[in-house]
């Protein structure tokens, strides 16, 4: 597993109920983060990996693209026994080669 990239400015924090912070700059005493809606998060909680997700803006924009797509093609046919059916050992046939046609 990869480490996240240290906090910085700009960077978007996530919860898990979606609220959503922006890194603006480190407070007065450097203890945490300016935020964009005028509020300080210290850095206990800001690197809290269950309170929040950090990401950068591209990271953020790319992931949110990618769950878009794949709730698009959700409700296809060829998903209709979910993710797992992926699972080699569940005896039921593999949807890959139909995911793969639906790709191209």
């Amino acid at each position: 597993m990869t480490q996240p990239d240290p906090l910085c400015a700009g960077m978007v924090l996530v919860s898990p109920v979606g609220d959503v912070r922006i890194l603006r700059s480190r407070t007065a005493d450097d203890t945490g983060w300016n935020c964009s809606d005028g509020a300080a998060i210290d850095d206990d909680e800001a690197n809290d990996p269950s309170s929040w997700n950090a990401y950068s803006p591209e990271q953020l924009a790319a992931d949110l693209q990618l769950a878009r797509e794949v709730s698009e093609i959700s409700g296809h046919r060829a998903l209709s026994g979910g993710l797992a059916t992926w699972d080699a050992c569940s005896g039921r046939p593999c949807v890959l080669p139909k995911l793969a046609r639906l790709v191209r």
